[in-house]
């Protein structure tokens, strides 16, 4: 029974009710309810001052937090992590001096950004995936990341009107979903059909994400401008608390183990500093936004960048202390491939 109850158990990263709730995310759901009578089709909804000021962008700077207070996630790499902030930093301030505006460099930000979403749910899934076993890796990598990537540029062009007011590009991308949504099929196909109730918690995460992404795509073909938007705001929320809840889930794991540092001291009161950050991220990003706009945005671009470049470093799975760290075993050999 003991054994059954441990097997059942890692199939879930942390726990059905906190996977469900803060890596599932299962709520995105509430932004399939009718639009409020009171919200134009082209008004933002109401969870977006929430989601903007107090979600996305503290799960930007609190990579930074991380690089900074653990040397367990530099991995003795301090001297590349300085060298790309600072390069970062040169092109932002670069960018003003020469155009005294950021156009570029947020151009170069909604590109990063969707592969950057890709990659964090793949990364997600893959977790699941060795967690539970089966599935196919490599299809489930590009397959899931092309998916994802194209939704969200699809979104960004939709959004600012690039691919609308051009006759051309309106039906290029008409006929690309087509070929888009081949993906999520095919992954989800391929999924029932190995033994899916082996891994539940991969199942749910799976159907969770191409569900949001699929439906999203459908709302920009038929031109819902409310669900579009609903679904934009919830598919960054869901992103922004799915890696917080990562960090979470690895902080209470660092309690006991790891190298001394500062991090493992915050991890000790992990969600009492966790909602303190939250909170005081939130509030200067706001009065940051309303006093010092062009200072505000320059600085969440080099924020940003250094998150997705930090990111790509600090979670790579297949080396054996993040592994380890994340509480995902890795099988013989398959540590460096």
């Amino acid at each position: 029974m003991m054994n059954k109850r441990a097997s059942d158990q890692r199939k879930w990263i942390v726990s059905p009710f906190f996977d469900l709730c803060f890596v599932i995310n299962i709520w995105w759901l509430l932004a399939l309810l009718p639009q409020p009578s009171s919200i134009g089709v082209t008004q933002s909804t109401p969870f977006d001052f929430f989601q903007v000021y107090f979600l996305t962008t503290p799960h930007r700077w609190i990579t930074l937090l991380l690089v900074v207070t653990d040397p367990d996630r530099r991995q003795g790499k301090t001297v590349v992590f300085v060298s790309i902030a600072i390069v970062a930093a040169v092109v932002v301030a670069g960018s003003w001096q020469l155009y005294g505006a950021f156009s570029c460099l947020i151009l170069v930000d909604f590109v990063w950004n969707a592969w950057h979403f890709a990659s964090q749910h793949g990364g997600i899934l893959r977790i699941y995936g060795r967690m539970g076993g089966g599935g196919r890796p490599l299809l489930e990598r590009y397959a899931f990341r092309t998916f994802v990537t194209y939704t969200a540029l699809r979104t960004a062009g939709w959004l600012t009107g690039w691919t609308e007011d051009i006759a051309w590009a309106k039906t290029t991308m008409y006929w690309l979903d087509y070929g888009a949504l081949i993906l999520p099929v095919l992954m989800m196909a391929l999924e029932l059909k190995d033994h899916p109730w082996q891994r539940r918690g991969k199942l749910l995460y799976l159907t969770s994400v191409l569900s949001m992404y699929t439906i999203l795509l459908f709302a920009i073909r038929g031109g819902h401008h409310y669900t579009v938007i609903a679904l934009t705001v919830a598919s960054a929320a869901f992103h922004a608390v799915e890696y917080m809840a990562i960090v979470t889930f690895y902080a209470w794991r660092r309690q006991n183990s790891g190298s001394d540092a500062p991090f493992r001291v915050m991890a000790k009161q992990w969600l009492r500093i966790l909602a303190l950050y939250l909170v005081c991220v939130g509030l200067v990003a706001r009065y940051s936004d309303s006093h010092f706009r062009d200072l505000y945005i320059g600085v969440n671009l080099w924020g940003a960048f250094l998150h997705y470049a930090y990111d790509g470093m600090i979670w790579k799975l297949r080396r054996n202390d993040t592994a380890q760290a994340l509480n995902v075993q890795l099988k013989s050999g398959q540590a460096e491939r």
